[in-house]
């Protein structure tokens, strides 16, 4: 997403030349739901295919954490939180991915093509893909994800931030939450997050990683062992109907890792290493895809005052922008993370206590702050 805004808003200056190098064949049904805050979406504004995001989405409303026992301990008004920035969306990946391949320059893309290494080469950089080929350029930028191969080549392996849990993503036939309500389940080792969308509901699920099912069991096995766990911890959301089907589709394991890189620019700010290459998100407040997007207009936008000469400059200059705010948002989230996915019991009676009076969006206050002062 980091990869295709850059070169849908740089492209459209006229001047710059953009190639995305993409490992994937093609663009399909790729991966979940994704909760869209303005912060990401007012993207769609400048690329002028916010109609189109819109149709393709829902609004969520409201926002509802559950007790284990389905006890409601929380409700935010997402309309009026962010009533000053835009509506919060429910979407798919592959709807904002097909989106912003839309508005890329024709001719740019390149499918097939996994770039796996980047190095400085006389006044620029040079990205070697994995079948030999080499693409040169003023810049590259890395939006290759949590896993960069790019960010490898520059820094090698960078510790992951880890919390134990793995998180278990499927769709269920609509009807277990209102249309426009999200609403999670914390309980002693078993989250439950319920995400409306236009196609189903995104159902997310998180256990200890000792209590994970095997990822090649079969669809129905893997569900049926995390209904059992969940049946036990958060029993509430183990009874929900319809919520444990997932029509013979296998659920997607996400371990919940978050990464940061140590710098999220390299190579003499000749390389920007944009969305989770750079500074990677857990799910657990939402705004990760929002970051990349935002990020990514950022760069675009610092790119698109420089020439060749000046690139280096733009890269620096963005870096000054983004990585406070996004670090602080990656906070956010690790501290969300610590209470909403608990192992033990007692753990869990404390945050549920104190759930019932202190506002979620204490822990959040960082992503409405972005969205108040520039990138």
């Amino acid at each position: 997403m980091a990869g295709l805004t850059t070169a849908a808003l740089l492209g459209r200056t006229g001047s710059h030349e953009v190639v995305v190098l993409e490992h994937a064949e093609g663009f399909g049904e790729v991966g979940y739901g994704i909760g869209l805050y303005p912060l990401g979406s007012a993207v769609f504004h400048a690329l002028g295919s916010y109609g189109e995001l819109a149709r393709r989405s829902t609004t969520f409303a409201t926002y509802e954490v559950h007790g284990p026992d389905g006890q409601l301990l929380q409700t935010v008004d997402l309309g009026a939180l962010l009533a000053d920035f835009g509506p919060m969306l429910g979407v798919t990946r592959a709807d904002i991915i097909d989106v912003l391949l839309s508005s890329v320059p024709a001719g740019a893309m390149r499918f097939g093509h996994h770039a796996v290494a980047v190095q400085a080469v006389g006044g620029g950089v040079a990205v070697t893909t994995a079948h030999g080929e080499t693409f040169e350029g003023d810049v590259a930028v890395a939006a290759d994800g949590m896993h960069s191969a790019l960010r490898a080549s520059i820094f090698g392996d960078v510790q992951p931030h880890d919390t134990g849990f793995d998180a278990w993503m499927w769709w269920a036939p609509p009807g277990a939450v209102l249309p426009d309500v999200v609403a999670e389940y914390w309980g002693p080792s078993a989250f439950v997050g319920l995400y409306p969308m236009t196609r189903g509901i995104n159902v997310a699920v998180a256990v200890p990683r000792e209590l994970s099912p095997s990822p090649d069991a079969d669809p129905a096995a893997i569900i049926a062992a995390l209904q059992s766990t969940v049946a036990e911890h958060a029993p509430a959301a183990g009874a929900i109907a319809g919520l444990w089907e997932a029509g013979g589709s296998k659920p997607f394991l996400w371990p919940m890792q978050d990464v940061r890189a140590p710098d999220i620019t390299a190579l003499d700010d000749r390389v920007a290493l944009c969305g989770d290459s750079g500074i990677g998100f857990l799910p657990t407040a939402g705004v990760g895809a929002s970051n990349a997007l935002r990020s990514a207009a950022a760069l675009a936008y610092d790119l698109s005052l420089a020439d060749a000469a000046s690139a280096p400059l733009a890269v620096a200059r963005w870096r000054q922008r983004v990585r406070k705010l996004v670090d602080k948002n990656q906070e956010d989230s690790r501290e969300l993370a610590k209470v909403m996915m608990v192992k033990h019991g007692a753990t869990s009676a404390v945050v549920n206590a104190v759930m019932k009076h202190a506002p979620v969006t204490m822990m959040t206050s960082s992503i409405v702050k972005s969205m108040q002062v520039p990138f």
